[in-house]
């Protein structure tokens, strides 16, 4: 059996692939970025499917290291009979913590807090007027709940929080089904924690925003495809947003960076959250489970096609 690693993430380093080379030498040949191999591994940089795939007509599996699959053609590797699969364990934890200390930045009003520090102000009278927030006794939506979104919800039920939830997958006990309108309407504050697909692609519209609840906070830490986040951007600026936090953009890098520092309630960051210091380690952990699952013929860890 040989496995290829056709492409890397910005942050793993030629000694992160060695490492991950030696890791699995042990159930597999490893051979040179882009060879033709059974076992092909790809990044979210790489889209992949019929065309690609071309180059390793003996290609029998697709692991991508990351947590979403729309840079893969499943549909053609289900009819090609190419398994694939991903690795959400390698960045669960960080995403749903990033996703965490956002709701709270912006439930908090810390923003528009630190704002007023800046500015020499001592805000304390200003207090009832922001309204801060606290996460207990608070609803929120979570749009999506897999791997991650079910993490997100266990956190939230722990801390007191009544979770709204929306999956065509189904949820988690403890967690109320609502349609993503109806959390607009009756929430605190909605996460986007889904993958991206034709049904969800701009599941947070122009349209949709502007009938959202007053002094809701939005974070978008799955797809930038999700959010329409110049209208999310400007209903903020009108007031009609609480706050709003995005870490993943439509176009990379986001060419309006500039605007995070004009609205105080405005969070930007550089598709960060799911990175954190042991990454690489998860995903190489992540990579021996899948393809030692795959040699010996037992089911697929997180498999999608």
């Amino acid at each position: 059996m040989r496995l290829s690693r056709w492409s890397r993430s910005a942050y793993e380093t030629d000694a992160d692939l060695a490492a991950e080379a030696r890791a699995l030498s042990g159930l597999v040949d490893v051979l040179p970025p882009g060879s033709d191999a059974e076992i092909v591994v790809v990044s979210s940089k790489l889209p992949l499917g019929e065309r690609e795939l071309a180059r390793a007509p003996s290609a029998r599996l697709v692991i991508t290291t990351t947590s979403g699959t729309d840079h893969l053609d499943l549909d053609w590797m289900r009819r090609a009979g190419i398994a694939a699969c991903r690795l959400p364990m390698a960045r669960r934890d960080a995403v749903a913590e990033a996703t965490l200390g956002m709701l709270i930045h912006g439930l908090r009003r810390v923003g528009e807090l630190q704002e007023r520090a800046r500015r020499g102000a001592w805000a304390r009278a200003e207090l009832p007027e922001l309204a801060p927030r606290t996460l207990a006794g608070s609803r929120v939506g979570v749009v999506g709940l897999g791997v991650i979104g079910r993490r997100m919800a266990a956190i939230l039920d722990a801390l007191g929080v009544e979770v709204l939830g929306a999956d065509p997958a189904g949820l988690p006990p403890g967690v109320r089904p609502a349609t993503v309108d109806e959390m607009l309407a009756e929430c605190d504050a909605v996460c986007l924690l889904c993958d991206l697909n034709p049904t969800s692609r701009g599941i947070l519209s122009r349209e949709r925003i502007a009938r959202a609840r007053g002094g809701l906070v939005v974070v978008n830490t799955a797809r930038g495809a999700l959010l329409d986040v110049d209208a999310a951007v400007a209903a903020l600026a009108a007031g009609r947003l609480g706050a709003l936090a995005v870490d993943v953009f439509p176009e990379e890098p986001w060419p309006d960076l500039a605007r995070v520092r004009e609205l105080p309630g405005l969070l930007f960051t550089p598709h960060a959250a799911g990175y954190h210091a042991r990454l690489p380690e998860r995903i190489r952990e992540g990579l021996v489970a899948a393809v030692g699952a795959f040699v010996r013929g037992e089911p697929l860890p997180h498999r999608r096609a």
